[in-house]
């Protein structure tokens, strides 16, 4: 990834990483977030040579924010002072069962999305995996919104046949 790539990715980056460190915890205040989201971006940069071996640069991004606000979290508490009340504000609150039911879940989406038109798959990968909206997609592949819009409704009908007819 090269250096204009980077710039025009961060800042729409940032502002995720921002809202889900908020997100994560009362004691994460606007100055933890912006801490989390630099030293995220940081990272990212350091790592820009291998970024292109990652599906996702967006979920790789929040993975380190994550663990960054989790480390930040824990090192507030004192190493001393954690105790089982705070194991609540620590964890994200998922369990490890219902973590690995959503990422079968997951896998199987993905499955459902890979079997789908390259147009389609397109489209729905740039809009709900990579956050893109909908007049970026349009101007990326040259399409008008109003069409890109109809692809991601005939998208999402066929993922919602096939994922039906799986659960049957």
């Amino acid at each position: 990834m090269d250096r204009s790539e980077f710039e025009r990715m961060a800042p729409r980056l940032r502002e995720r990483i921002v809202s889900m460190v908020v997100g994560m915890s009362a004691e994460a205040d606007s100055d933890m977030a912006d801490d989390v989201a630099q030293d995220t971006l940081l990272k990212l940069w350091m790592m820009r040579d291998k970024l292109d071996k990652y599906r996702s640069i967006d979920s790789l991004a929040f993975v380190i924010a994550r663990n960054r606000t989790l480390d930040l979290l824990r090192s507030s508490y004192g190493s001393s002072t954690v105790g089982m009340e705070h194991v609540g504000d620590i964890s994200d609150g998922v369990s490890p069962e219902e973590t690995v039911i959503d990422s079968e879940e997951t896998a199987g989406v993905m499955e459902i999305i890979a079997s789908l038109p390259s147009v389609q798959q397109a489209v729905i990968r740039m809009k709900h995996i990579e956050g893109l909206e909908v007049g970026e997609i349009a101007r990326l592949t040259g399409s008008t919104p109003g069409s890109i819009r109809v692809a991601l409704s005939r998208a999402r009908q066929n993922i919602r046949d096939i994922f039906m007819q799986r659960q049957s």
